[in-house]
């Protein structure tokens, strides 16, 4: 999709990227477009931000010029659209021009939003892919090392898990960002080693091929720790759970505990050799939703039955089938809490592939 305003700019000097912090896509997504800009020969620097924190880090593109704006692995929703489009159009009034590469459902208001823009704007939206993938066609389609991360990014975001350096790297980005988190640091800051060793060499840059293992010993270290906590805490979760079956799909709610990321908790919940409590094995649910104690929830999917795009849609959120964030709020009662997203869930079947829901009526 594209814009088609045309309003003639100096020429674009420098760019200036915005990608999502929270996972491997997201810090994929960032070094493509670095690769991109130096290719280009434009002056570079990125920020990366969450939802819910938008407004640091497109403040910033209020004071650009003759800036090329890229933002990837980001989808605009209506809560933050408003903002985003008013920092965006100084920007542009400045000669800047904004290029956003994302795999998310977007509103069609958000979408209208970003093609008013004036000096072209380009919007590209697809969600047969992750960001990184779609930053690699679109920037960098004939780079050998982009396409490596795109294969690295693609194998996390859709929960292939398939590729040992892909699991490696989305702990290191969990340990980094928590970190930073914990000691109230900037996140952009805290992963910039990350992005800047994956722009210049690629996964090479940080991981030792030979020994299956980060070429830093501290980050290893770090990473060996991590998994072995996150286990316990993961395992310590799954006990509290919550299941219900609902349009046919078995849902299950989990509490997702500190220092475990939404993807670790779901990837964790659609491994059966993980499913086993007191000697009792549990299915894997086909719709896998945590709540973190801030109130958001994470979806993932067990099965092809369900969308989770479409559950999180019913919590003022979104995503893609196979992943997807919503909010819940802040709460008290887990178990009220699941009580409340459980009866969210029957009152709607959008979530729900057609066919199954169909079988689901059958039988």
């Amino acid at each position: 999709m594209n814009g088609s305003n045309t309003q003639r700019t100096a020429r674009l000097g420098s760019c200036f990227s915005i990608s999502h912090d929270k996972d491997v896509d997201g810090i994929a997504s960032a070094a493509i477009v670095w690769r991109y800009a130096k290719k280009k020969g434009l002056n570079h620097d990125f920020a990366l931000t969450d939802y819910g924190s938008f407004d640091r880090a497109f403040s910033k593109t209020a004071e650009l010029r003759n800036t090329l704006i890229i933002v990837t692995d980001l989808g605009l929703d209506n809560h933050s659209r408003t903002g985003v489009i008013a920092n965006l159009s100084k920007a542009v009034a400045n000669g800047c021009r904004v290029v956003w590469l994302d795999h998310h459902r977007w509103p069609k208001e958000s979408i209208r939003a970003v093609l008013g823009l004036g000096n072209n704007p380009v919007l590209k939206i697809n969600h047969d892919f992750c960001a990184s993938e779609i930053a690699f066609k679109v920037l960098m389609p004939n780079d050998k090392i982009s396409e490596e991360l795109a294969t690295i990014a693609h194998d996390t975001d859709f929960n292939l898990r398939e590729i040992e350096v892909a699991t490696a790297l989305t702990d290191a980005v969990s340990i980094l960002r928590f970190s930073a988190i914990d000691k109230r640091e900037d996140i952009t800051a805290a992963l910039f080693p990350l992005v800047k060793a994956l722009a210049e060499d690629g996964i090479s840059g940080l991981w030792d091929r030979e020994r299956g293992r980060f070429k830093d010993d501290v980050l290893e270290q770090r990473v060996h720790h991590y998994r072995k906590e996150k286990s316990k805490r993961m395992r310590k979760a799954l006990s509290g759970h919550c299941d219900l079956e609902i349009h046919g799909c078995l849902v299950r709610i989990v509490e997702l505990p500190n220092g475990v990321t939404s993807t670790d908790l779901g990837t964790y919940l659609s491994d059966s050799n993980n499913l086993t409590i007191e000697d009792k094995k549990l299915a894997v649910a086909d719709l896998l939703v945590t709540v973190g104690q801030g109130g958001k929830i994470g979806f993932r999917r067990g099965s092809e039955k369900v969308l989770c795009d479409a559950a999180a849609k019913l919590f003022n959120g979104g995503g893609h089938p196979f992943a997807a964030g919503g909010d819940y709020g802040m709460y008290d009662d887990f178990n009220a809490v699941c009580d409340d997203i459980f009866a969210t869930l029957a009152s709607s079947k959008d979530w729900v592939v057609p066919d199954a829901a169909q079988d689901a009526a059958e039988t």
